[in-house]
């Protein structure tokens, strides 16, 4: 037997990210925000060492951490080190910005290809430029545990660790929103240690790794807008 009761009205639909063009907005100026901090904190952190190694000026922020890296010397660490540091020269990132590019490519992401190829062929002439723009000596404090050439300011595993690995986690985030955490902390992770691990085998200071955190940390961000857009990038 039917209810002469009137049914209940179903509930309210809420409404959708596309009828409310304010929350977009909202979310496209954050992260507009945030982009720009990190580039101008980036510009003034590395103009601000540039300065003060030009100066002859950096030994209260290089002494005390090379000290400290003098105290915690120890051969499980230093092996670890030595472990760390290979996942940022030359050759390692060449296979990662390779690898990267053509696994992209293989999956029809061409223009983000593109992003990590460029960003891993400028980061590193730019790396070179600099370092004989400033011909610093690499540092004689500590007995180097490893060996390397060359001048020593801009650190270039630093640069060139955080710039190739920095583009891998910005296409993560746009591409793969699913995997884009795990991503971005290793890739951090991996930034980190590398520059840490130049300071511990006495062939950087730690202005060296700073400068070069900041531009490559940088160089990706103002790639993005040039090469890397989110209609450029299909999302799952």
């Amino acid at each position: 037997m039917k209810s002469d009761a009137p049914s209940a009205p179903p509930p309210p639909s809420r409404p959708s990210r596309a009828s409310r063009p304010w929350i977009l907005a909202g979310q496209i100026s954050s992260v507009l925000f945030l982009r720009w901090l990190v580039l101008v904190a980036a510009v003034f952190v590395f103009a601000s060492l540039a300065a003060a190694v030009l100066a002859g000026s950096t030994d209260w922020l290089d002494l005390p951490i090379i000290h400290l890296m003098d105290r915690v010397r120890g051969p499980t660490l230093t092996a670890l080190m030595r472990a760390v540091t290979f996942c940022g020269n030359g050759p390692t990132l060449t296979a990662v910005a390779l690898v990267a590019t053509l696994g992209l490519m293989a999956v029809g992401q061409r223009t983000p290809a593109l992003y990590v190829a460029v960003t891993a062929a400028g980061a590193g002439a730019l790396n070179s430029l600099l370092k004989l723009a400033f011909s610093r000596p690499r540092p004689l404090i500590l007995s180097r545990l490893a060996d390397a050439g060359g001048f020593s300011f801009p650190s270039g595993h630093s640069m060139a660790g955080a710039a190739i690995y920095g583009a891998v986690a910005v296409v993560a985030v746009l591409r793969f929103p699913r995997q884009r955490v795990a991503v971005v902390s290793l890739c951090a992770l991996f930034v980190s240690a590398i520059g840490l691990s130049r300071i511990y085998l006495g062939v950087h200071y730690p202005s060296d790794v700073l400068a070069g955190w900041a531009l490559g940390i940088s160089w990706p961000l103002w790639l993005r807008p040039l090469l890397l857009t989110r209609s450029s990038v299909s999302s799952r």
